[in-house]
């Protein structure tokens, strides 16, 4: 499953909030802690590794750096919550070290005494201190209904600097030899802590990041794909095109170009 790293998510620091309709995105995963409640009807959601449908009256929630995306769902109504990172400082200190028992509470009683805090942060009428007390009540009433486990999940700052490191050499000729003898490891250890904290190859991850940056330079300069892609850290154009079709279907790669 080919992600990619919502960069723009990263520099935004405004929550985010898709209230009371059906919400669509492709997979990806971000620093940031997202949380969906099913109002109405399933919905279809790629997440631990595989597909899933919610439904309703469930909650799903996905840690830092987990991978998720969602698909079209007939019928459905979800309101999605992404919290920025500073409003995540008691929720890392309390919970960065740890692995959640899951992402899906689907106890209906207790996902409704949820909504209240749902409904609060849509509604965006509360002032600075009474959301984030809503952000923890939330968070940390799922956190504990999910159960988790210490030590697990004590790679944030590796990850953070992997990301960066991607970030800053995507355009240059980078592999999983250059990455593991920077960041100190055998190649065959670096390859298994990397699959282990992003879920995904270091080959696929860094072309995933090649093709969002692609996408976003022809969107901003209007030059062609093979200029941007080249720009961007693609060896070559066919590759770039492999990459491309991996991620979207027909139709989107149609409107893309």
């Amino acid at each position: 499953m080919l992600a990619h790293y919502e960069i723009n998510r990263e520099r935004d620091e405004n929550i985010y909030v898709s209230a009371d309709c059906d919400n669509v995105c492709p997979v990806h995963f971000h620093r940031k802690v997202e949380v969906m409640y099913v109002i109405a009807g399933e919905k279809k959601i790629y997440a631990a590794g595989r597909d899933m449908v919610l439904k309703e009256g469930s909650v799903f929630f996905a840690n830092s750096y987990e991978m998720h995306g969602y698909e079209a769902s007939e019928g459905g109504r979800q309101t999605v919550i992404v919290f920025p990172n500073h409003m995540l400082r008691d929720y890392y200190d309390t919970f960065g070290d740890m692995l959640m028992g899951g992402c899906v509470i689907d106890d209906e009683e207790f996902c409704r005494a949820l909504v209240p805090h749902f409904e609060a942060i849509a509604g965006g009428e509360c002032n600075k201190l009474v959301m984030q007390a809503h952000c923890d009540m939330l968070l940390g009433l799922i956190a504990d209904k999910l159960g988790c486990t210490e030590g697990v999940r004590s790679r944030q700052t590796f990850v953070d600097e992997l990301i960066a490191y991607i970030e800053e050499h995507y355009a240059e000729e980078i592999s999983l030899e250059s990455m593991a003898e920077h960041f100190g490891y055998s190649r065959y250890y670096f390859s298994r802590l990397f699959n282990a904290a992003l879920g995904t190859s270091i080959t696929d991850y860094i072309s995933a990041v090649r093709l969002m940056h692609t996408l976003d330079t022809m969107k901003r300069t209007g030059c062609t794909a093979s200029e941007a892609a080249l720009a961007c850290g693609f060896s070559s154009i066919p590759t770039f095109y492999r990459v491309l079709k991996k991620n979207y279907n027909y139709k989107a790669v149609k409107d893309l170009l």
